[in-house]
């Protein structure tokens, strides 16, 4: 099969051969789905604009919150979080811990300690949005790579054992321990 990702996204989907049989890469537009609909299909790439994927984020972050368990969320730039700042300023009283990771070169943050802001400049991660959570089995979540501006492509799995290799390779990059 045809490698259909690259750089960190890449590296995760070639460590689990598997994927490539669980999903046709032929109709991978993302659908709109509740998170229960993406969980119960296990997995499924695809290609996406920014909108489909915030929404895809916003039910992540709401299972998040709902339960009160840890997320992590990538971000290519400050813009990006910005968007979300408020948002995120508030989900950290009802989670215990957020990991925000993005190209933010050296602004300031002035955030709950709860929320770790970690800078991917220079690295693997930099064109990288996903978000991740700890579901009843295990970590679950999106994992996608900006390839043109504003197109994404990558993939939703709730494999604990793919994001638990996401989360690990990203704390290496990073210098830092993301236990979801």
């Amino acid at each position: 099969m045809e490698r259909p990702y690259t750089d960190f996204v890449g590296k995760v989907w070639e460590k689990f051969p598997q994927l490539a049989q669980l999903h046709s890469l032929e109709n991978i537009t993302l659908p709109n789905l509740n998170l229960d609909q993406f969980v119960n299909a296990g997995y499924h790439n695809f290609t996406a604009e920014r909108k489909p994927l915030y929404h895809l984020s916003k039910l992540i972050e709401n299972y998040a919150q709902k339960n009160y368990k840890p997320l992590l969320a990538t971000f290519e730039k400050i813009a990006r979080f910005k968007f979300v700042d408020r948002r995120y300023s508030t989900i950290i009283n009802q989670i215990p811990k957020i990991w925000i990771v993005g190209d933010f070169e050296k602004t300031q943050f002035h955030l709950s300690s709860k929320i770790d802001v970690l800078n991917c400049k220079n690295t693997n991660l930099v064109n990288v949005w996903s978000v991740i959570t700890q579901g009843p089995h295990g970590p679950f979540g999106l994992i996608a790579e900006e390839f043109e501006d504003g197109k994404f492509r990558g993939f939703f799995t709730s494999d604990p054992n793919v994001c638990r290799y996401a989360l690990n390779e990203m704390g290496k990059t990073l210098d830092a321990k993301l236990d979801i």
